[in-house]
C-alpha cells in the first residue's frame, strides 16, 4: 500500500498534520511520504508561498482577514478565478503521479485538494482522495473539490456550517486534526518539570506564539506576574530570538522560564496548568490532546479568529479582549475551580486526540475494499 500526503507550506500546520498522519501510516508498516506540492514544482513558487504567507500575517493581518472573509462567501467567480492556475499545477504534477503510483492520497490544504480535482477529472487519477482540515471552522474552496472523496473535519461539531456550504454529510468524517503520537500521551505533571527544570509545586502557565512568535508576549507576562498569585511562566519563543531576549531580560516576581525553538512542546503542555497561546489549529488541537485549558490571545484574521469562537463557544477556552484583559482571563480560569472542571469536561467532550490513527485507519480500509475510486 503506498499512500501519498499533499501539503502547502502556508504557515506550519499543514505540513504537522501531514508529518502526523504519515507517522501513524509508517506505525502501521504502510508505505507513506509527505509531498510539498509548490516545493516539489519549484523552489521560487514555494519561497514566494510562504515568505508571503508570513509576511502578510505579520504586516498586514486586517488585509488577510478580509480577503479570507470575502473567499467564504459564495461567488461562483472565485472558482474560476483559480481554475487556470489549478490546471497549470495539475499539469505539472501529472508526471509525477504516474511515476509514485499512489494507492490513495491525502491533502492536508485545500489548494493541493484543488489540484488534485483537476487532475482527478482529466482521468490522471483513479484512486481515493481524502482532504484534512486543521482548523475548527471550513475552509474556502472546500466546497468545490467534488472529486475529493472524504473530508475529515476538526469537530462534528463543524458540520452543519459544511453542509450549509453544499458539501454532502455523507463526505464528512469528524476524525479531528492530527496531531503527532506525542501530544496523545499525558504525563506526570511533576515529572515534566522536574525534567524541564521548573519548580514542582507551582501552578504553571505555558504562554507560545506559534512559530515565529506571534502576539504580544511580554505584555502577557508582565501582567500576569502583576497579579500577585504565586505562579510560574514557562515562554516559548519559536524561531523568534528578538522576543527570546526581550523576555530574558524582564524582571518578574514570579518564576520565568523562556525557551526558544524546542521539540519539548508535549513535555511543556504535561508541566502546565493552562496555557496561553494565539489559537492556530494545531497548537490549539495539541492543547485538547493534552487536557489542557486555553487562554487565547492575539488571533489572527481568519481561521484563528473562527477557531477561537469555536473553543470558546464550546467551553474548552477562554479569549482575551480588550473588555476582558489577559488578567481576568487568568483569574476565570485558575481563579475559580469549579470553571477549571468545567473546562476540563469541554475539552474531554471535544478533543479528538487518535485523530492521525482514525484517518490512517478509515484510509487503509478504502484501499482494501477499493472504495472512493
Amino acid at each position: 500500500m503506498r499512500i501519498l500526503i499533499l501539503t502547502v507550506t502556508a504557515g506550519h500546520g499543514h505540513n504537522t498534520s501531514a508529518r502526523a498522519i504519515e507517522e501513524s501510516f509508517h506505525a502501521q508498516g504502510a508505505d507513506a511520504v509527505v509531498l510539498d506540492m509548490y516545493k516539489h514544482i519549484s523552489s521560487i513558487l514555494y519561497n514566494v508561498v510562504d515568505k508571503g504567507y508570513l509576511l502578510s500575517l505579520r504586516h498586514f493581518p486586517r488585509q488577510f482577514g478580509h480577503a479570507y472573509s470575502t473567499a467564504e462567501r459564495p461567488i461562483p467567480s472565485k472558482i474560476l478565478s483559480v481554475l487556470n492556475s489549478n490546471r497549470l499545477l495539475a499539469s505539472l504534477l501529472a508526471g509525477f503521479f504516474r511515476d509514485y503510483k499512489p494507492d490513495l492520497i491525502l491533502t492536508t490544504h485545500v489548494f493541493a485538494a484543488q489540484v488534485l480535482d483537476v487532475l482527478k477529472q482529466q482521468g490522471h487519477l483513479d484512486v481515493p482522495i481524502m482532504g484534512v482540515m486543521t482548523d475548527y471552522c471550513i475552509h474556502p474552496f472546500w466546497e468545490a473539490v467534488p472529486s475529493v472523496d472524504y473530508i475529515v473535519t476538526a469537530n462534528e461539531l463543524t458540520h452543519f456550517a459544511a453542509i450549509r456550504r453544499g458539501i454532502a454529510k455523507e463526505r464528512l468524517l469528524p476524525f479531528g486534526i492530527p496531531v503527532s503520537a506525542r501530544f496523545t500521551r499525558r504525563g506526570c505533571k511533576r515529572a515534566a518539570r522536574q525534567k524541564l527544570g521548573l519548580p514542582e509545586d507551582k501552578t504553571t502557565l505555558l504562554l507560545m506564539g506559534g512559530s515565529m512568535g506571534y502576539g504580544d508576549m511580554p505584555h502577557n507576562v508582565i501582567q500576569i506576574d502583576a497579579m500577585g498569585e504565586d505562579y510560574q511562566l514557562a515562554c516559548i519563543t519559536g524561531k523568534n530570538e528578538r522576543l527570546g531576549k526581550e523576555l530574558r531580560e524582564l524582571t518578574t516576581k514570579n518564576p520565568l522560564h523562556v525557551s526558544g525553538y524546542t521539540n519539548q512542546v508535549d513535555v511543556y503542555m504535561d508541566a502546565a496548568d493552562c496555557i496561553v497561546t494565539k489559537p492556530g489549529g494545531l497548537t490549539t488541537t495539541e492543547s485538547l490532546a493534552k487536557g489542557l485549558p486555553m487562554i487565547l490571545s492575539h488571533p489572527i484574521p481568519g481561521p484563528e479568529l473562527r477557531n477561537a469562537n469555536f473553543l470558546t463557544n464550546s467551553g474548552a477556552a477562554v479569549l482575551v479582549s480588550k473588555h476582558f484583559p489577559i488578567q481576568d482571563a487568568v483569574y476565570a480560569v485558575l481563579g475559580r475551580p469549579g470553571r477549571l472542571a468545567l473546562m476540563h469536561q469541554a475539552i474531554a467532550h471535544i478533543a479528538r486526540p487518535r485523530a492521525a490513527d482514525e484517518i490512517s485507519r478509515f484510509a487503509s480500509e478504502l484501499v482494501q475494499q477499493g472504495i472512493g475510486v
